[in-house]
Order: structure tokens, then C-alpha cells, then sequence
């Protein structure tokens, strides 16, 4: 009998923030037994969603067991340059304006002021921010491609912290000119923001992988 959509959604809804958060080590298996136990649920409908998320290439299938994936410098470089060019695509696209098209209800949200009332989630208005940029292009497909880029790189974010130190004033400074303008600066400074990290992805690969040192585990 398969799992219950409802069984489904919620080890989904598990694994994604799971690996935001990077609980477990780059290239180690993810515990399907340990975290069924833990959501109240059978190891299928977990395994179901692993599936998925392999699908996403936010997990590895390694015969029977799904892995966090590994990935090397120069990998890692790529997919920030990755998702720098979903993001340099929105203002080339006739489609690129705000308030029309497929998302023409979306709230305006003011990210400045989102920042202030939320600093300690200074990553998570970022990407909020960035994904509102990507949605003005009015192409549902560069929308997934963004998010599914944005969901690798997630589990970064505390190796970023670490090398780059508190966010909070990078994000003011992306947020101010997201609400204000001009977006070509803007766009200037998503690009430096993205290539700092290219610059830095062999560090970030290593602090990420330090954290699950045999002597601090």
C-alpha cells in the first residue's frame, strides 16, 4: 500500500529542512530509520521523498542508502555561477517587470523593513529577495531551476557565516537596493555577491566538511 500523501508531505517537508540545515556530513548516508522514528511514520514514505529529493539532486542514491551530496570546490564554484545566471537572466526578458504576467499578485514586499523586523534570518530574506527578483522574469521554469540551484546551496549557509562572518549588514545592503533601486546596481551587486563565493568555494567545502571532524562529532 503506498504511503498516504499526507505521510508523504510530511517527511518531504523533514528531509528539506533537514538538509537546509546540514545535520548530517557531506556524503553521508541520511538515516531513513532514525528520522521515520522520529516523524511518527513507516521508513516508506520516506524513502518516497528521498526519492524526490534525488530527483532534485539534493540527495544522492547510493544503492540502497540516499547521501548528502559531496561536492568539491570547482563544483561548488559552478553553482553559485549557476545560479548568478538564472539571476542575471530577469531585466534581459521583455517579460521582466513587476506586476504582471503569471505572478501578478504577488505582495510587494519591502525587504529592508523585513530585514530589520527579522535580522537574525538574514539569509532567509535573501533568498526571499532573490527569489521575488527571479519570479519578474514571468517564467515558471526559471522559477524551479532557481529554487532548485538555491536548495543545493542552502546547507552553505553556515560555512558562509563562518568565512564571511554576520550577513546581516550584505543583506541590508542587497535588500536597500532591491527596494530602492537602481536595479542595475543591483544587479551589480548580486553578481559580486555570487562571485565572492565562487572565489571562496574551496574554503567554504573545507569549513563544511571540518564540522564533522571524528574528534567533534
Amino acid at each position: 500500500m503506498p504511503p498516504s500523501r499526507d505521510s508523504f508531505a510530511l517527511a518531504l517537508s523533514a528531509l528539506r529542512s533537514r538538509l537546509r540545515q546540514a545535520i548530517d556530513a557531506p556524503g553521508a548516508a541520511i538515516p531513513i530509520n532514525l528520522i521515520a522514528q522520529e516523524l511518527r511514520l513507516s521508513p516508506t514514505p520516506v524513502r518516497e521523498a528521498l526519492s524526490r529529493l534525488a530527483g532534485e539532486e539534493l540527495v544522492e542514491k547510493q544503492g540502497h542508502a540516499y547521501t548528502r551530496p559531496m561536492l568539491d570546490g570547482a563544483a561548488l564554484a559552478e553553482l553559485y555561477n549557476l545560479r548568478w545566471l538564472y539571476l542575471a537572466r530577469v531585466g534581459s526578458s521583455p517579460a521582466a517587470k513587476p506586476g504582471v504576467g503569471r505572478f501578478p499578485h504577488r505582495p510587494r514586499l519591502v525587504f529592508s523593513s523585513l530585514l530589520a523586523q527579522r535580522p537574525g534570518e538574514a539569509r532567509d530574506v535573501v533568498d526571499a529577495m532573490m527569489l521575488d527578483w527571479i519570479l519578474k522574469a514571468d517564467d515558471l521554469i526559471l522559477a524551479q531551476a532557481f529554487r532548485r540551484a538555491s536548495e543545493r546551496l542552502a546547507p552553505l549557509q553556515f560555512a558562509e557565516a563562518e568565512l564571511f562572518g554576520d550577513p546581516t549588514t550584505e543583506a541590508f545592503d542587497l535588500a536597500r537596493l532591491y527596494d530602492v533601486g537602481p536595479h542595475a546596481e543591483l544587479r551589480r551587486a548580486l553578481r559580486s555577491y555570487h562571485r565572492r563565493r565562487m572565489a571562496a568555494a574551496p574554503a567554504l567545502v573545507r569549513i563544511a566538511a571540518s564540522k564533522y571532524r571524528p574528534d567533534i562529532v
